[in-house]
Formats: structure tokens, C-alpha cells, sequence
């Protein structure tokens, strides 16, 4: 049940995500520059987002936190960027670079996540086996 709730719920996420019209205080990134530095600001937010989660939650919410970004970021760009084309990270050619950086970057956060929480339950089933010896 918890697995059709993650599913769920990544999806709906992605739903809202792509369908909100969402203006920067009418700010709108134009050159190649100001388009990376979005998207960078974007990367350095998420990187504060992780810092603080990690500090404040348990590890298995952490891991859950990166595996979900991973899954964001690589499943989102794979299918509604490139197998769909609805949309680009940026409306310019960095898109053609960026992408790709991003989609393997997803895919080190889900194995990294992942890899992550089976150690804490393999450390943790060791620990319960030799509490209860």
C-alpha cells in the first residue's frame, strides 16, 4: 500500500507541477546565462531543501526525500520532456546539455537513496537479531 501511495503521490506532484502558470515576480530568465543561473538557483534551493531535511527528520524520510527527487528529476525529464516534448528545463539550447546532466544526476539520488535506506534496515535487522539472543 505505502508503494501505490509513493506512486500516486509522484504523479499528482508531477500533475501540479506542469500545470501551474507560476510567474517570478515578473521576472522571466531571456539569455543563456540567466536561464542556467535559474536553473542553478533551482539546484542550490533543492540542495537546502536536503540539508535541512536530513538534519531535522529520520533517515528513512531523508532517503525517501532523495529517491523521490532522483525519480524527479530523471523520470520527469526521460518522459515529459523527451519522450512527450511538452516542455524543456529551459526554452534554450543549454536544455541539450542540462537535461541529460540531470537525468543521470536523478539517477545517482534514487540508487544513492536507495543503497542508503537497505543498509539502514540490513544494520537494523542485525541489530534486532542480536538484541533478541
Amino acid at each position: 500500500m505505502k508503494f501505490l501511495g509513493a506512486v500516486l503521490a509522484f504523479f499528482l506532484t508531477d500533475f501540479f507541477f506542469h500545470i501551474i502558470d507560476a510567474y517570478a515576480v515578473g521576472l522571466k530568465a531571456e539569455s543563456p546565462g540567466e536561464r542556467i543561473g535559474a536553473v542553478i538557483f533551482g539546484i542550490l534551493f533543492l540542495l537546502i531543501l536536503m540539508a535541512f531535511f536530513k538534519r531535522i527528520f529520520n533517515p528513512s524520510f531523508f532517503n525517501g526525500f532523495t529517491v523521490a527527487t532522483g525519480l524527479f528529476l530523471s523520470f520527469d525529464i526521460v518522459v515529459f520532456h523527451w519522450i512527450f516534448q511538452l516542455h524543456r528545463i529551459t526554452n534554450g539550447p543549454e536544455a541539450n546539455w542540462l537535461e541529460p546532466i540531470l537525468v543521470v544526476a536523478g539517477s545517482i539520488l534514487v540508487w544513492q537513496g536507495v543503497r542508503q535506506e537497505q543498509k539502514r534496515n540490513i544494520g537494523s535487522l542485525n541489530t534486532n537479531i542480536e538484541n533478541s539472543s
